[in-house]
């Protein structure tokens, strides 16, 4: 490897341990100064530490590092040496921001339970701080571990999506804590709130930046909008050969990837050339390539 490549290389890795341990630090201190406190069972390793130590006085961190740890193992067995790499490091620094988080609580004497705050107020930051942290995890190829590991298990060998099974082994978690009497039916319905707001932070953290419009056009004006996208936006174009079904005529369709701005004028420009025109746009979640993840 070209040791200038080898150079960026290193820097793209030390950004990304660098975002992963603030999103995990981030995460930690939502479980500890606010989940944690208020005994707020919200599924997965933190979940089943907040059971533990409420039932045997367990220390959460603890049981989170454990679970994760055993996890890990079997990860490393049922999924893989790369899978174990990628998860490694997540796993084992959240448990030891939690213990740090936990200390810094008891030292600042600070009072977020229930008692002193609006319970709807503790789950509605406690799950954007979270989901903040974990999304800034995600987004930059991290983990925390926890019921992730199930997760890749449950699609790997019964081929349940995740996002099913994330809602089934949380939901699990939740329940347990029902059970256990841990929490009552109040506090389960926050947790189900905690884990969908949550979630919403984490999709829009992970997909923060990536604000482009995939559009798609048939018109008669094809050859001059085309012309535009390349010259005027400097904006690579694909064209397909499609049929319509009611007219059952060959047509062709461009498609480009644009950002917003430049999409409203895009459209200025369509309805210029052909106020007939069908197009339509739809959010791209990602984009990867020429002009967008690397310059042109």
């Amino acid at each position: 490897m070209h040791p200038l490549n080898k150079a960026k290389k290193w820097r793209k890795r030390l950004i990304e341990i660098s975002f992963i341990t603030l999103g995990v630090a981030i995460a930690a201190f939502a479980f500890s100064f606010f989940l944690n406190v208020n005994t707020i069972v919200i599924g997965g390793g933190s979940g089943i530490g907040v059971i533990l130590a409420d039932l045997f006085g367990f220390d959460p961190s603890l049981v989170i590092l454990i679970l994760n740890v055993f996890l890990l193992i079997l990860g490393l067995f049922l999924l893989g040496k790369e899978f174990f790499i990628k998860t490694i490091y997540g796993s084992l620094a959240y448990p030891v921001f939690v213990k740090i988080f936990d200390c810094l609580y008891q030292w600042l004497q600070v009072d977020f339970s229930a008692q002193a705050l609006d319970m709807v107020l503790i789950i509605f930051f406690s799950s954007i701080i979270m989901g903040f942290g974990l999304g800034l995890v995600m987004k930059f190829g991290g983990t925390t571990g926890g019921t992730e590991v199930g997760q890749k298990i449950l699609m790997k060998y019964f081929h349940i999506p995740l996002s099913t099974s994330l809602y089934f082994l949380d939901g699990i978690v939740i329940l347990g804590g029902l059970l256990f009497k841990v929490i009552d039916i109040e506090l389960a319905l926050y947790a189900v709130v905690f884990t969908y707001l949550c979630g919403v932070v984490i999709d829009s953290v992970v997909f923060t930046g990536i604000n482009k419009r995939a559009v798609y056009i048939i018109s008669n004006k094809n050859e001059e909008i085309k012309k535009d996208l390349l010259e005027k936006f400097e904006r690579g174009v694909t064209s397909i050969r499609v049929v319509g079904e009611y007219s059952k005529q060959d047509r062709e369709m461009l498609i480009c990837v644009l950002s917003i701005s430049e999409y409203y004028r895009l459209r200025e420009i369509i309805e210029d050339y052909d106020p007939q025109a069908f197009y339509y746009s739809v959010r791209a979640s990602e984009v990867r390539g020429e002009g967008f993840s690397y310059d042109k």
